[in-house]
């Protein structure tokens, strides 16, 4: 028998022999809220929907582990929206069309015989950024690092949040203290993080937004585990923060990057 918590929507497993045959109250191990259960009527004419019925045990196993295959949610990727006039449109082509020019321009001349002295990351390598964050912040947050040329996407819950970082490697990962607290958002967050390999780990740059502390506090910052912390009412200024402390990782980063003639985050 499956019970679920109408509080919490935690699900909880009883074993049929165990269930008795009245009415009975079991409590969420999840938020301690009471749960009030019936038991199934015993009664013939009220029997259990039937189940569908299959000729090959193998057709059943596949059928109970159909939704296992399924695409996990992951977050949405967040865009600024913004209108412009058809004029500008045009402009922004013959822009675009430059830019495409100058990057041929730079991949010929990476093409030369010369020893490699380190990688510049490339213009149209954005960083992809994933806010997970509670309600207050995420929108300023999203809009902010879209602006200064993120790639940004949004996790509402700890599930999207894990589901992007594990669909492709963020740049950076903007934490909230307050983020989705029924799922222990920043416990599963943390725990991901800290599960990266070491190679893996070195190339995020991880930031936690939390009150009582100083914006770019290199000790609280160390506390945490963390790359950078942020006061929220610092939060507007979160870019121009992540640009100064990125530049300083690279730098303490730089001869590893020439070594292994990789770019920069």
């Amino acid at each position: 028998m499956v019970l679920t918590c109408s509080h919490c929507n935690a699900r909880l497993q009883l074993a049929d022999a165990k269930v008795p045959a009245r009415a009975f109250t079991v409590r969420c191990p999840k938020c301690q809220a009471s749960i009030n259960a019936q038991p199934a009527s015993t009664n013939g004419h009220d029997a259990e929907p039937a189940m569908p019925q299959f000729s090959d045990p193998s057709e059943a196993s596949l059928s109970a582990n159909l939704n296992s295959f399924a695409k996990p949610e992951t977050a949405a990727p967040f865009s600024v929206e913004t209108e412009k006039p058809e004029s500008a449109t045009l402009a922004d082509s013959a822009v675009g069309l430059s830019d495409i020019a100058k990057l041929f321009a730079e991949a010929l001349r990476h093409t030369d015989s010369r020893p490699s002295t380190g990688r510049n990351r490339p213009a149209w390598d954005r960083r992809k950024a994933l806010v997970c964050s509670s309600p207050a912040y995420r929108e300023t947050i999203a809009e902010s690092l879209a602006k200064h040329g993120y790639d940004v996407f949004i996790a509402e819950n700890m599930a999207q949040g894990l589901g992007r970082m594990r669909e492709e490697r963020m740049d950076v990962i903007v934490l909230d203290a307050n983020f989705d607290p029924v799922e222990q958002g920043v416990a599963f967050i943390t725990r991901e993080v800290r599960l990266l390999r070491p190679s893996e780990r070195r190339r995020l740059f991880f930031v936690f937004l939390t009150s009582g502390v100083r914006t770019m506090d290199l000790h609280a910052a160390f506390l945490h585990n963390v790359n950078l912390v942020v006061n929220p009412s610092d939060v507007e200024q979160l870019p121009d923060a992540l640009d100064i402390s990125i530049r300083h990782y690279n730098e303490l980063y730089k001869p590893l990057y020439n070594a292994l003639d990789i770019a920069p985050i």
